[in-house]
């Protein structure tokens, strides 16, 4: 599992571009054994640049023993003092997910991993506030399965929507952004879908490969109370291991009041059902990698697909960019299809997104 010439080439985007590693500085680089050829990269990138990397080694197959096995005093632990110390001692973030199997807890009841997902989350809140981290999910078998698709495909797909010209992608993003901050609704019209989120103070963030690989997406939190109306969903997504597809969400007064979902309405439930902040928009972007244009059922790669919309119910980011209030144990992404024949996205009156074209 030696690191290929593209690999390499993708670390130095993470390390140099993502996360701006300086000298001196301490990396952590969580990595899975699938995801090892771009770790590898990554660690000796780091060290090319004078810092300190250090892994921490994940074992996603033994997720599903822990939580048939475990009691409920075991559920319910945190090791709390190496988590904040393993946070609090990095300067930067580096995070290579590789999916051993995206259906590995689909048997486990949602709720036992609600109940970690609640503990878990305030300690690494620090991480994400921080900005200087970044996520990348590296192709595997199972992943290329998911989507139907060969894996030496996924291999090409990956690369080819990773390593793009940020610098020019967020020169592009940036007028998007301005148009974001300065609007005060944004209006979504579409199939089942009519839309309004009140933006208005809020400000934007262009996302060109800062905390996601592959990036492309303008986001910002919407006024918590401040959505109202219907959306349906036409890409699928998976929530606790359990494929959800054919969301259609009612807002009012920036709450989810009635939810359905064609497919894995249970799980759709369950996840609103987190916690009071868990049916409330943390989040509201628009996808502009136009490099990505078929889904795959992941959600990484899927809201950054040119011409999509996608909403996160659950907490908002509290960064000063993209920013907001809301607060929930959940981040859940949600992607639209703006792609399709009569999609519009207005801000104030003024088309942005027209059949999945952006008009800045």
């Amino acid at each position: 599992m030696f690191p290929t010439e593209k690999d390499f080439e993708l670390a130095r985007v993470l390390v140099n571009h993502s996360v701006k590693v300086e000298p001196r500085e301490k990396v952590l680089i969580t990595v899975s054994e699938d995801g090892m050829p771009l770790g590898k990269a990554v660690f000796l990138e780091v060290l090319k640049k004078g810092a300190y990397p250090l892994f921490d080694i994940e074992v996603p197959s033994m997720s599903y023993g822990f939580y048939k096995q475990a009691n409920d005093w075991q559920l319910s632990y945190i090791p709390e003092e190496i988590v904040k110390t393993k946070v609090a001692w990095a300067d930067a973030y580096i995070r290579i997910y590789s999916e051993f199997n995206s259906r590995e807890l689909s048997q486990i009841d949602p709720a036992r991993m609600a109940i970690r997902a609640k503990l878990s989350r305030p300690l690494m809140d620090p991480m994400i506030d921080s900005e200087r981290w970044v996520l990348t999910y590296y192709p595997t078998a199972a992943m290329a399965q998911e989507a139907g698709v060969s894996l030496e495909w996924l291999r090409e797909f990956y690369f080819n929507s990773c390593l793009v010209d940020y610098e020019k992608m967020g020169h592009e993003l940036n007028s998007l952004e301005k148009i974001m901050d300065g609007g005060s609704e944004i209006h979504v019209v579409g199939k089942m879908t009519d839309l309004h989120v009140n933006i208005k103070g809020r400000l934007a963030e262009a996302c060109s490969g800062e905390c996601n690989i592959p990036d492309g997406e303008c986001f910002l939190a919407p006024v918590t109370d401040g959505v109202n109306g219907e959306v349906y969903f036409e890409l699928p997504t998976l929530a606790y291991g359990k494929e959800v597809s054919g969301i259609h969400l009612e807002f009012k007064n920036g709450k989810v009041i009635n939810a359905s979902a064609e497919r894995g309405d249970e799980a759709l439930q369950k996840m609103l059902n987190t916690d009071p902040g868990a049916r409330y928009l943390g989040e509201f972007a628009i996808g502009a990698n136009y490099n990505i244009k078929q889904a795959m059922l992941n959600t990484l790669f899927d809201e950054k697909i040119g011409g999509t919309i996608h909403m996160a119910l659950g907490r908002a980011y509290k960064s000063k960019r993209g920013g907001g209030e809301n607060e929930s144990a959940i981040h859940w992404d949600i992607v639209k299809d703006m792609r399709t024949e009569g999609s519009t996205l207005t801000i104030d009156g003024k088309e942005i997104l027209k059949n999945g074209k952006l008009l800045i």
